[in-house]
Parts: structure tokens; sequence; C-alpha cells
């Protein structure tokens, strides 16, 4: 029962911190194209204050229940070294961490991002973790 809840609590989180990328890649940015600075501006900070309530809190939840999930699937190394899900599901888990890492201390500790400064480059790498999650059971 703890392992459904850790996945599900996982799911919903990432759910929220993947949508927020969406919506500032592939819509907000759009807007600035079709909006007049002021507006735009007007609509991002309106959009700044609704996520910063709930995005961090979920990151946090992605990566303590992430690293749960990590823990309980990744089973024993075997005599040969690490099977093909256990490499895979250290990738993911390595980039998820790094992610969260950088979320952490950005919005909790006003401490600027580790290498990118804008959600494109994270937004690519939650789509490669999805991507990953999915494939790490096939492999």
């Amino acid at each position: 029962m703890i392992y459904l809840t850790m996945k599900l609590l996982h799911i919903f989180s990432v759910l929220i911190y993947g949508g927020f990328l969406f919506t500032d890649n592939l819509i907000l940015m759009r807007m600035q194209k079709t909006l007049s600075k002021n507006r735009y501006e007007e609509v991002r900070a309106y959009f700044k204050d609704f996520t910063k309530v709930i995005v961090p809190k979920a990151l946090v939840v992605a990566v303590i229940s992430g690293l749960y999930l990590v823990h309980t699937a990744f089973g024993p190394i075997n005599d040969t070294g690490l099977s093909n899900f256990q490499i895979v599901l250290t990738i993911k888990a390595l980039l998820g961490l790094w992610l969260g890492t950088r979320g952490i201390l950005q919005v909790f500790f006003g401490i600027q991002p580790l290498v990118f400064k804008s959600h494109k480059l994270p937004f690519l790498l939650v789509i490669l973790i999805v991507l990953l999650s999915q494939v790490m059971w096939s492999v």
C-alpha cells in the first residue's frame, strides 16, 4: 500500500511540475508573440503568482517520492553488473535529482539555477524522463 501511495503521489506531483513547464514553454512563450509587452507581463505575473504556491511543493514531493520508488524498484546488483533496467532507472533518477535540486535551490534558497536560466531545458528533460520511465520496463 505504501508503494502504491508513493507512486500515485509521484505521478500527480510530476503532472503538476510537467504541466507547469508545458504551459510555460508552449503557451505563455507563444503569447509573448501576440500580446503587447505590458499585457504579456501582466499575464506572466498572474501565472507566476498562481504557480509559485503549488509547483515548488509538487517538485519536492516528486523528488522524495521518486527517491522512494527508485529505492524500492532498483533491486539487487547481480555479479554481471547493472541490468538494463537499472541503468535506465539510474539515468532517469539522476536527471530527476538534478532537476529537483536545481528547483529546490532556486525556490527555497534563492540560489540561481544550475546551468540553465529558462524552462526550455527542464521541459526537454521532463519529456526525456517520461520516455525513459516507459522504456525502462521494456529493456
